[in-house]
């Protein structure tokens, strides 16, 4: 099983896939000391058989090489110094994609028409058209495709650990410094996608209300507010981001409240630190989770589910099915047509 990372710099700045190139490798693949091996580096003998990575250096291979050296990977990691190149090795499985949002659907379009496994930061892709036919492409190719997001409550909810669910609250607050990002970075730059919205999710499937702060020297959204309504299940999610508000990390992220209790979430929603189960009846202490991350931001978990999918012939993940983001794009759509926000015509289209 080979787990590439790949990243293209046509139009992105150098400081944001900088930052990117020298995490992402490091978080896919690692040795953790919790029970469960991840799967890519350690698995279980009788069932994988084995786990290599590969790189693509935004610069050039020599620029890849130099990566591998600095962070000491394993000798079986390849470099590559362009996206052809790595699509084209037949020892490529899986293609993980976190160029910034404005490429992510000609990247993944370009791996799946390679006949490449694909795992696809969030955003997925910039409108929900542009996702449709990722999902039309995928399976016709017989590959498979998720959205790299990780849901680690999920069995929590399905288990009825606090009722049947009534509300979900969720910040995504980056508490960056605007001005300073300003024609550095993706986050402030429409023509990659930029803003607020993209980096904000939540997965229901209803009636949307929104509002969104514009930045005035770009016109990307710096804090969008969204409230999704799902009347028949009588569920209602808020939803805010903002790159410049700044979060309390004494204070819980995201809280799902449910008849019987709450599930509050610490820590970044992307990447949760630790999680509590408040149940309402009870007169003990709430049930603690915490998330062992030895390093970086926890996305072997993402590696991990794509390796179990693979591995297994499935195409789609149950934990982070086709159908919820397409449902989550849906939304998105939504939400930028009630105020306003289009990003450049190249951007929108569905022309790989």
């Amino acid at each position: 099983m080979v787990k590439s990372t790949t990243l293209d710099s046509s139009l992105s700045p150098p400081c944001c896939l900088d930052a990117l190139f020298s995490q992402l490798p490091q978080n896919l693949v690692v040795v953790r000391a919790d029970p469960t091996p991840d799967i890519i580096s350690a698995p279980p003998a009788s069932s994988w058989s084995g786990g290599e990575s590969s790189v693509r250096s935004p610069r050039s291979l020599d620029t890849a090489q130099a990566f591998l050296r600095a962070i000491d990977a394993p000798a079986t990691t390849r470099a590559y110094g362009t996206y052809d190149a790595l699509l084209a090795d037949p020892a490529v499985d899986i293609v993980y994609i976190a160029s910034p949002h404005s490429h992510h659907f000609a990247h993944a379009h370009q791996a799946l028409t390679a006949h490449k496994h694909v795992l696809l930061e969030k955003a997925f892709t910039v409108n929900t058209a542009q996702a449709q036919l990722l999902v039309q492409l995928a399976r016709a190719r017989g590959r498979f495709l998720m959205e790299a997001l990780t849901q680690q409550v999920q069995q929590l909810v399905r288990d009825g650990a606090i009722g049947t669910v009534q509300r979900i609250v969720a910040d995504r607050n980056l508490g960056r410094d605007i001005e300073t990002l300003f024609r550095t970075c993706r986050l402030v730059n429409p023509a990659l996608a930029g803003g607020a919205l993209l980096d904000c999710k939540n997965p229901l499937d209803p009636q949307v209300a929104s509002s969104v702060i514009r930045y005035p020297a770009t016109g990307v959204e710096e804090t969008v507010t969204v409230v999704i309504t799902a009347p028949e299940a009588k569920i209602q999610g808020v939803a805010t981001a903002s790159l410049r508000v700044r979060a309390d990390p004494s204070e819980p992220g995201v809280r799902i409240l449910g008849t019987h209790g709450q599930i509050q979430v610490f820590g970044p929603a992307a990447r949760p630190d630790w999680i509590q189960v408040v149940e309402y009846a009870s007169t003990q202490a709430p049930a603690v989770t915490r998330f062992l991350i030895p390093q970086g931001h926890g996305l072997f978990w993402e590696a991990d589910e794509c390796a179990r999918c693979v591995r297994d012939g499935r195409l789609e993940s149950d934990v982070m099915p086709l159908a919820e983001t397409l449902a989550m794009m849906s939304v998105l759509d939504q939400v930028r047509a009630q105020n306003g926000l289009r990003f450049p015509p190249e951007l929108e289209s569905i022309a790989a």
